[in-house]
C-alpha cells in the first residue's frame, strides 16, 4: 500500500487541515485527553481479553473478568500501601514545626561564626529573616499538600470515567477493528492487521515494562531507607520509608526527572537529622539509580519509547497543561503510540514531487538564436 498525497494538497489542504485539528483540539482539550487515555488503557488490556476468548470464555465475560481483576490489584494498592504511606506522610507534616525549630537552632549557632567574617550587612537580621521564610514555608507546607490531595481526588473521579468509557471500547473492540479495517483498501488489510498489532504493542510494552521498573524502584527505595533506620544511620528512616518508597514509585513514571524528584524529599527530611544521615540517603539513591541506569533499564524498559529526549519532555510538559499529574503519566504512552503511527504511516506514505521550472533556451547574443 503507498499513498500519495497530491501537490494541490500539500500546497492547500494539509495545512488547512493542521490549522483546523489544532483549533478542535484547543476547544476540547479535557475531552481529546479522556478518550485518548482510555483508548491506552483499553489498548493495554484487550489482549488479555482475547487471551480469555481463546480459552472459549466470552468476551464481555472476558472483560468483566479483567477489570474486576484490575480492580482487585487497585484495591490491594490501596489497602496495603496507601494507608501506611499516609499515616507517614501525616507523621511527617506534624514534625515540619519541630524542623523549622532545628534549622532556626542551626543559624543561630552559625551567626557567632558568620559574625567574625565582618560581612556588610547584618548577619543577625538577615538569619531571622531565613529562618522565618523557611519556618512559614513548612508550616504552610501541609495546606499545599491538603490542596494536591483534593485535587487527586478530582483526578480520580476522571479517571473513573476513563475506566467507564475504555470498558465500552474493549466490548465494541471488534466493531473498532473493523473499521479501522474499512479505512484501508481491500488489497491493504495486511497493512491494516499490521497497524493495530503496533499500536496495541507500543501501549501494552511500555505500559508492562514502566510498571514492573516502578514497582523494583520503589521497592529500592522502602528497603533502603529502612535498612538506614535499622543500623542507626538515620533513625527516622523505619517511620517513612514507605511513603518515601512509594514516592519513589510514583515519580518513577516520570522520565528524566522522575529519580530527582523521588529522592529530594528524603533527602531533605534526613538532613534535619544530620549531614551524615542525607549523604548516606543520596548514596543509597545514586546506588539504585546507577543499578537501573546500566541493569533494570537495558533489560526491562530496552527501546520501548526510541525517541529523542526532547520530544519526551515536550509530551510531558503538554500533558501537565492539560491535565496535570495524570497528563504527564500519560504523557510517554501516548509518544509510544504516535512513534508506531509514524513509523508505520511514513514508508507508505509519498508526497507528488515538484517537477523544476523548465529553464529557458540561451539566445546566441551574435545571431540572436537560441541554442
Amino acid at each position: 500500500m503507498n499513498i500519495q498525497i497530491p501537490k494541490w494538497v500539500q500546497m492547500v489542504g494539509l495545512p488547512v487541515i493542521i490549522i483546523l485539528l489544532w483549533l478542535a483540539a484547543s476547544l476540547i482539550t479535557t475531552v481529546l485527553f479522556i478518550f485518548v487515555t482510555a483508548s491506552i488503557i483499553s489498548l493495554m488490556l484487550n489482549p488479555l481479553v482475547r487471551r480469555l476468548e481463546w480459552m472459549k470464555i466470552p468476551r464481555y465475560l472476558g472483560v468483566f473478568i479483567v477489570y474486576l481483576a484490575l480492580l482487585a490489584v487497585i484495591v490491594v494498592f490501596f489497602v496495603v500501601i496507601i494507608p501506611p504511606a499516609i499515616e507517614q506522610l501525616t507523621r511527617l507534616v506534624d514534625h515540619f514545626p519541630q524542623y523549622a525549630n532545628s534549622i532556626r537552632e542551626q543559624i543561630d549557632s552559625w551567626k557567632s561564626a558568620l559574625d567574625r567574617l565582618k560581612l556588610p550587612f547584618d548577619v543577625g537580621v538577615q538569619a531571622s529573616k531565613l529562618a522565618d521564610s523557611i519556618q512559614s514555608a513548612l508550616v504552610n507546607l501541609g495546606p499545599v499538600i491538603l490542596a494536591y490531595s483534593i485535587d487527586f481526588v478530582g483526578g480520580l473521579t476522571r479517571f473513573l470515567i476513563i475506566l467507564v468509557i475504555s470498558i465500552y471500547m474493549l466490548l465494541d473492540a471488534k466493531r473498532i477493528g473493523r473499521f479501522i479495517r474499512s479505512l484501508f483498501p481491500a488489497d491493504g488489510q495486511a497493512d491494516a492487521e499490521e497497524f493495530v498489532r503496533r499500536t496495541q504493542q507500543a501501549v501494552t510494552h511500555w505500559v508492562q515494562a514502566q510498571i514492573l521498573l516502578s514497582f523494583l524502584i520503589g521497592l529500592s527505595v522502602g528497603i533502603g531507607i529502612w535498612f538506614l533506620g535499622l543500623i542507626g544511620i538515620w533513625p527516622e528512616g523505619t517511620q517513612y520509608a514507605v511513603f518515601f518508597g512509594a514516592w519513589a514509585g510514583v515519580t518513577e513514571f516520570i522520565p528524566y526527572l522522575g529519580p530527582i524528584l523521588g529522592a529530594v524529599p528524603p533527602v531533605v527530611v534526613a538532613l534535619f537529622s544530620s549531614p551524615w544521615a542525607a549523604l548516606a540517603v543520596v548514596a543509597v539513591f545514586i546506588f539504585i539509580q546507577e543499578v537501573e541506569a546500566h541493569i533494570l533499564v537495558p533489560n526491562i524498559m530496552g527501546q520501548v519509547i526510541g525517541v529523542h529526549p526532547l520530544v519526551v519532555i515536550f509530551a510531558m510538559l503538554a500533558g501537565a497543561e492539560i491535565a496535570g499529574l495524570f497528563g504527564i503519566l500519560l504523557a510517554v504512552p501516548i509518544v509510544a503510540l504516535g512513534r508506531e503511527v509514524v513509523l508505520f504511516f511514513r514508508p507508505r506514505i509519498s508526497l507528488e514531487k515538484w517537477k523544476p521550472a523548465a529553464t529557458p533556451p540561451a539566445v546566441d547574443e551574435a545571431t540572436g538564436k537560441t541554442d
